[in-house]
């Protein structure tokens, strides 16, 4: 209903066709959230989402790509998961040492 709150887990199709989701952080694009789930990690400024079949409407996960955004080349994207790869093993060592 129009001016009620949504709740969290809640989906909208914009005018432009793209899916929404309600989240903690706010209204997300929900093929975000589906790449963040399918790749495990945060989709990263320097990497564009986008689906397959260019349908916006097919939210399948084998639809869903994320692909390096212009000017960006795949050495670049692969750059920027080893430094996530890296600060991760930092913060599972830490963890672990903590343990010890």
């Amino acid at each position: 209903m129009r001016g009620a709150s949504s709740k969290i887990g809640s989906t909208r199709i914009a005018a432009n066709g793209y899916h929404y989701t309600k989240t903690h952080e706010g209204w997300r694009l929900t093929h975000h959230i589906i790449a963040e789930r399918l790749y495990g990690r945060k989709v990263d400024k320097d990497v564009t989402v986008r689906f397959k079949d260019t349908d916006r409407t097919n939210l399948a996960d084998d639809n869903i790509v994320l692909t390096p955004k212009r000017g960006k080349g795949r050495a670049d994207l692969i750059r920027t998961r080893i430094r996530q790869y890296e600060e991760r093993i930092r913060e599972l060592k830490a963890e672990l040492n903590s343990i010890d």
